[in-house]
């Protein structure tokens, strides 16, 4: 069977089906079905090696599909776990640097850089920059591309407890206002338990979990729910408490 993959669908939304991916003879993923819906902001969790970022770089069109569809909205934005700055070019420049060129450019970079809190470090070099505001502008860099779908893999990994506290707040406040679909992979359960609208679990090259997690509120009356449900996907990971 061979692959067809498809950017820019209509209804701005992911439809993939029989996703096939193999490195040699491993097989990655396997017949993986998986749709998120515009504006629906997906946690996907698995084990290292299950294939998270694998699916990921499909769907970003970086790597190819062995078999199956993929269909997928555009433009679509990337932000990695490192920032992956350009270190000869001012911060404004990198994120210009994500925007198709056009007299409005600048004035979209700038307004981006607003969006996370770094209005004032427009000329400053990356090297400069902390952790945490070097992944902002990495994110600055992806929103400015005004993505239909927003893929992140791991962005908060590599950052403190407190940096990465602000920054699952600020996406989150982010992704609500621009409204793209969006998959971000993580290890945290507390992390997709905390953004996702749903959250699927992968193992094996295929999704063998999917919790609405929108229903569940984020107050204390729902401690016991959402308790519950970290329990149950830690459970899913292998991780017994």
């Amino acid at each position: 069977m061979s692959a067809v993959a498809t950017t820019g669908g209509t209804a701005g939304g992911v439809n993939v089906r029989g996703l096939r991916r193999a490195f040699g003879e491993r097989v990655v993923i396997d017949d993986l079905d998986v749709q998120v819906k515009p504006g629906e902001f997906v946690c996907l969790l698995g084990a290292s090696g299950c294939g998270k970022t694998t699916l990921l770089r499909v769907l970003a069109g970086i790597d190819r599909a062995d078999a199956g569809t993929v269909d997928a909205p555009s433009p679509n934005a990337v932000v990695f776990q490192e920032p992956r700055l350009l270190p000869w070019k001012t911060v404004l420049d990198n994120v210009r640097f994500g925007a198709e060129s056009g007299r409005d450019a600048r004035r979209r970079a700038l307004e981006a850089l607003a969006e996370v809190e770094l209005a004032g470090h427009a000329d400053v070099w990356p090297m400069t920059l902390s952790g945490g505001q070097a992944q902002r502008v990495a994110l600055a860099r992806a929103l400015v591309r005004e993505p239909r779908l927003l893929l992140l893999d791991e962005p908060f990994a590599a950052l403190d407890a407190l940096t990465r506290i602000r920054m699952q707040e600020l996406v989150g406040e982010l992704v609500r206002r621009h409204q793209p679909a969006t998959v971000l992979v993580t290890h945290d359960v507390e992390e997709a338990v905390l953004l996702g609208d749903r959250v699927l679990v992968m193992a094996q090259g295929r999704i063998v979990r999917d919790v609405d997690a929108s229903a569940i509120g984020r107050d204390a009356a729902s401690a016991p729910a959402l308790d519950r449900l970290r329990r149950e996907l830690l459970g899913d990971l292998g991780v017994t408490t």
